[in-house]
Order: C-alpha cells, then sequence, then structure tokens
C-alpha cells in the first residue's frame, strides 16, 4: 500500500511538475471541452446550445487508475444585448490509491462583439471548488505498532489539524478571438483560472491555489472540398510548472452515408513539460455527425515513469452536442413590383 501511493504521488507531481494540493486538470482532446479550456468559449457555438462531456481514466497499469470527468452545458441569450450567454460548468478528479478527490462546479457567462465574420468574446466563471479526503486505507506513521511489527489504523494518527473536507470559492476569466475567412478559421484565447488563488489547504494554514495561466489556438484549414486540417494548442503554466499539448489533426469530409457522418478525423499529438523532459505521445481519432462529435485519445507515456505506467497512461473519451440554430440571419420580405 505505501509503495501504490508513493508512486501515484510521484505520477501526480511529476506530469504537472505541481505539488498534489495544486493538481489541476487536464484533457487531451481539449478543445472538445471548450469550458473547461477558456470561459470565453461560452456561447462560441454555430447553435443554440451545447452539451460537452469528457471522461479521462489514467494509470490503470499502476492499480487503482486516476479518473477526471468534466461535463459542461452553455446556450445563448437571445433574448437580451450584446450577444450574451451563458452556461454551467462540472469536473471532478479523484486519485486512486489516495482516495482524494476533487470537485467544482461553477456558472459560466460570456460576451461576444462581431467584426463583421470575426469574433471578439470574453467570459467569466464563478463557483464552488471541493477537495475531501478519505483516510480510511491509509495509515501514518503516528500507527505504526511496536507491539505487532506493523501498522495499526485503529490508533490515533496524531494529524490534528487536518481538515478532511475543504469548500471555497473559485474564479476564472478568460478572452478569444476567432478570425474567419474563406477556407475555415483560425482561433487564440488566454484564460486565467482560479483568479482570486483560493485556500485550498487541508491545513487552513493560508497555502493557496495559485493562478493557472492557460493560452491556447486552433486553425480549422479545408484544402478542397474533401480533405481538411485542425492543428491546435494549449500551453498552461502554474507557479513554476508548465505544460504543453500539440495536436496535429488531419482529416476527410464524408458524403452520402447511412450513418450521416460529415467527417472523419484523426491524428497525433505529444505532450510535454517545455523546460524538462517530455510526457507522452497521443494518438486520437474522432467523427463529426450534424451535431454531434465523437472523440477518443490514449496517452501513451515515454517520460521517466515508464516502468511504472509499462508506457499505459491514458484513454480519454469525449462527446459534444451542439443543437441547431434557430436564430434567422436574414430575412426576406417579398413584395410587388410595379
Amino acid at each position: 500500500m505505501v509503495r501504490k501511493i508513493t508512486i501515484i504521488l510521484l505520477l501526480l507531481t511529476s506530469s504537472w511538475g505541481l505539488s498534489l494540493y495544486a493538481q489541476d486538470i487536464h484533457f487531451s482532446l481539449f478543445n472538445l471541452n471548450p469550458l473547461t479550456l477558456n470561459p470565453a468559449n461560452t456561447g462560441m457555438m454555430d447553435g443554440d446550445w451545447r452539451l460537452a462531456n469528457s471522461y479521462r481514466t489514467q494509470w490503470r497499469a499502476i492499480g487503482d487508475p486516476l479518473n477526471t470527468f468534466g461535463a459542461s452545458y452553455d446556450q445563448q441569450l437571445y433574448a437580451l444585448p450584446y450577444n450574451l450567454s451563458a452556461g454551467v460548468v462540472f469536473t471532478s478528479d479523484k486519485s486512486g490509491g489516495i482516495e482524494l478527490t476533487e470537485n467544482r462546479i461553477l456558472l459560466s457567462a460570456g460576451i461576444k462583439r462581431y467584426f463583421g465574420k470575426h469574433i471578439l468574446s470574453g467570459g467569466l466563471q464563478v463557483g464552488l471548488g471541493s477537495k475531501e479526503l478519505n483516510i480510511s486505507g491509509i495509515t501514518f506513521p503516528e500507527q505504526y505498532s511496536r507491539e505487532i511489527g506493523k501498522f495499526n489504523a485503529l490508533l490515533p494518527n496524531g494529524e490534528t489539524n487536518l481538515q478532511w473536507n475543504k469548500i471555497y470559492p473559485d474564479v476564472n476569466i478568460g478572452g478569444l478571438f476567432k478570425y474567419s475567412f474563406s477556407r475555415g478559421s483560425w482561433t487564440t484565447g488566454a484564460s486565467v483560472f482560479h483568479v482570486n488563488a483560493p485556500d485550498d489547504s487541508f491545513y487552513g494554514l493560508g497555502d493557496r491555489l495559485m493562478p493557472r495561466l492557460v493560452w491556447h489556438g486552433e486553425t480549422d484549414y479545408a484544402f478542397n472540398e474533401r480533405f481538411f486540417i485542425r492543428p491546435s494548442f494549449v500551453w498552461m503554466t502554474l507557479s513554476k510548472a508548465q505544460s504543453l499539448v500539440v495536436n496535429a489533426t488531419g482529416g476527410i469530409q464524408v458524403k452520402d452515408n447511412p450513418l450521416n457522418i460529415e467527417r472523419f478525423w484523426t491524428g497525433v499529438g505529444v505532450r510535454t513539460g517545455v523546460n524538462r523532459n517530455g510526457d507522452a505521445f497521443i494518438p486520437f481519432a474522432g467523427l463529426d455527425f450534424k451535431q454531434l462529435r465523437i472523440g477518443v485519445a490514449y496517452d501513451i507515456n515515454f517520460s521517466g515513469l515508464v516502468q511504472a505506467t509499462n508506457r499505459r497512461g491514458a484513454l480519454e473519451i469525449n462527446l459534444m452536442y451542439i443543437a441547431p440554430s434557430t436564430m434567422i440571419n436574414k430575412v426576406t420580405i417579398p413584395c410587388e413590383r410595379f
């Protein structure tokens, strides 16, 4: 048990270079859960409303996996001025072995400004985060019994200052710009998570969750009516730790098929620490239907922890549905000719 917990702690800290209390969620196919990437993505879709779900399980090779879930809903507010939109986002991160669970639920708001075909967007998220540590399967040094020669979970653990549950306010902000052209579009944005630097420490000593800075971009380019590419990246930094994911995507337009598939896409990505050794290769593939997008990715670990993971990193499944837009873009009023 001690060995398993040690390996999990090493994996948590090495994948981000962060201490345990600063661990934050991340997805390989980050653009398929847009509200967890940037609050300014609220309402940034060609449709009335959007539902996104992402599930990620990793490091199953060492025993109990680490599971991450993210879900979001956002919609246009046509009845209000200034192109406003609103939504909600929920994330849950559960670490195996040590039973550390982090949940966040936030309300999300977005505002858009149009410049012809181009869009400038801003977003704000406000909500609550919670952390809970289940110590039922953990023993502490003070619980070692010399009488029986092993740890006894029934003995006092000596940790009188710990709070096993923690609730704190959380605030995220972001901005985004989308430029459209004849063959596609490119998008770039930046966001700051945990702007208020909340105190999420179990000890209650003022140790704060520092702001996480995010810069991301994507280009969707069609060579012709058949083939397209969609390269993307996300760079994140928290305190002195950095993470960069670059995805190279290519695909084809699919026509006249019984499943109503519009596009098939596949590619490979890489996750690296920028100023440290790399982490994983990420092969992925997906299908775009008229309103539904499905994406699956798998992280193949190549860092120094391959002996523990046997190169088996993470499986990720993403679903995103966008309801058709009911907004009338152009109104033609017939009139009599004289």
